[in-house]
């Protein structure tokens, strides 16, 4: 019965889980988690605890969200957009909390100021960073930013959906490689 499992493709898989099929659940367990891990791992590089947390919490929210996935996707970029979204929330949460901390150990005037030249600094360089994208890259970052969903910008494009998201994948990778100083 094993072996059947390990034979069938991860929609028909998601389909048995669906039906709370224990056993379909560890086969897309076992053939996704080391690269899912991988990829969290890259997210946060040098936080093993926090990327264990957040492992758990993909599949956690995966088992919850079954209704979600759809077979036009890939199982695996289903979990990566999960863990990629849990990652940012925790950057968020985070550099919330930094603020929160910084305002309450300075003056206010002195926060104010120094918040306001960070930012002027950084978005002059995010503006470099940007002309260095290609035009397409640069216009899904600059869509996202305005909240934009990649699939409204797939059609505003007219790419397919997988285009948008790689465009976005490596304009990141971009930004990552020219912010490296800011971030």
């Amino acid at each position: 019965m094993k072996q059947e499992l390990a034979q069938l493709t991860d929609s028909e898989l998601v389909d048995r889980c669906r039906r709370h099929d224990d056993a379909a659940f560890n086969v897309l367990y076992n053939r996704y988690r080391l690269q899912l891990f991988s990829y969290l791992h890259k997210l946060l590089p040098g936080n093993r605890s926090l990327v264990d947390d957040i492992f758990q919490q993909v599949w956690m929210k995966a088992l919850s969200y079954w209704d979600r996935y759809n077979d036009q996707q890939r199982f695996l970029a289903w979990l990566c957009r999960i863990g990629h979204n849990l990652v940012m929330d925790h950057y968020r949460s985070e550099a919330r909390g930094e603020k929160v901390e910084l305002t309450d150990n300075l003056p206010s005037e002195y926060v104010g100021a120094g918040e306001r030249i960070d930012r002027e600094i950084l978005e002059k360089a995010l503006g470099n960073a940007l002309a260095d994208l290609s035009p397409e890259q640069r216009e899904v970052v600059e869509l996202r930013q305005k909240g934009v969903s990649f699939k409204e910008i797939a059609e505003i494009q007219n790419s397919n959906l997988n285009t948008v998201l790689g465009r976005m994948h490596y304009a990141v990778n971009k930004l990552k490689v020219l912010l490296r100083d800011y971030l």
